[in-house]
């Protein structure tokens, strides 16, 4: 009897170490990246993002088959107040634009930053 007792405590012993564990959360590399707002601004952040996809030939220049040009400020964000931009380049109504497809998560991102801080010339 005395080592069945052993043995049960010894199992008991085994299955309470082994039902502790250390919760420590999830890890940060693969929690989602938090953007900070207040690094984008539109000279250094949305200029580049427009040129590179919007402001191209044929499409928002002068002259361009797009409706505005936006090599400078004011058609932007003439857009940007009406709400046409958020609906075509976040919400895809009717389509999204750029033409070439939706822009990726990160420059979404950083447009709606913009947009909700009021579209700022910063």
């Amino acid at each position: 009897m005395k080592i069945f007792s052993i043995i049960i405590l010894g199992l008991s012993s085994v299955l309470f170490m082994n039902s502790c564990a250390k919760d420590v959360g999830k890890d940060p590399a693969l929690l989602p990246k938090v953007l900070n707002c207040d690094s984008v601004k539109y000279s250094t952040t949305i200029k580049p993002i427009v040129m590179a996809n919007c402001a191209i030939p044929t499409c928002h220049v002068p002259g361009g088959q797009g409706s505005g040009d936006f090599t400078g400020f004011t058609d932007l964000y003439a857009k940007a107040q009406s709400g046409a931009l958020k609906a075509r380049v976040i919400d895809g109504v009717p389509g999204f634009m750029p033409a070439a497809g939706r822009l990726p998560d990160d420059k979404i991102e950083k447009i709606k930053c913009w947009l909700n801080a009021g579209a700022p010339n910063n």
